[in-house]
């Protein structure tokens, strides 16, 4: 069976909320973010999700994650070739906060250093757990 990568509709939003949860990934934005979501679905079922947003001033993709049970088939990159192609015509650069560096390292990403998340994004600028956070900022030269 094929996967099919599409955009994603408010009838996904238990479904990506469900892929999410099971990464400790953010949930609470999936509703008003939806029209930026798109999905991964085979035979009918949604196994994997990612968002491209757009409004912290930078373009970042969000939210990539794939069930567990779908990892290693190429789904991911999938998700993150399909949302390349539309940053495109957006950015020059997409960036991403991440702990699954070594994923993004094999998509073009380079690491930044921790010191410029407070500088592109105000959440981290505002986060009192900025000392231990665990995510990685990268970044990813479209031109």
């Amino acid at each position: 069976m094929t996967v099919i990568i599409r955009n994603a509709s408010t009838s996904d939003i238990t479904h990506i909320k469900s892929i999410l949860s099971q990464y400790i990934l953010e949930t609470e934005l999936v509703e008003e973010n939806v029209d930026w979501f798109i999905v991964a679905e085979k035979e009918g079922k949604v196994v994997g999700c990612a968002c491209l947003d757009n409004s912290a001033g930078v373009i970042e993709l969000r939210s990539i994650a794939v069930l567990p049970a779908w990892k290693n088939n190429g789904i991911g990159r999938r998700l993150f070739k399909t949302l390349e192609q539309r940053a495109k015509g957006m950015t020059d650069r997409i960036y991403v906060r991440t702990t699954a560096r070594g994923f993004f390292v094999k998509m073009g990403f380079k690491a930044l250093d921790n010191s410029q998340k407070p500088v592109l994004w105000q959440d981290c600028a505002d986060c009192d757990k900025f000392d231990v956070c665990m995510q990685v900022p990268m970044v990813l030269e479209l031109r």
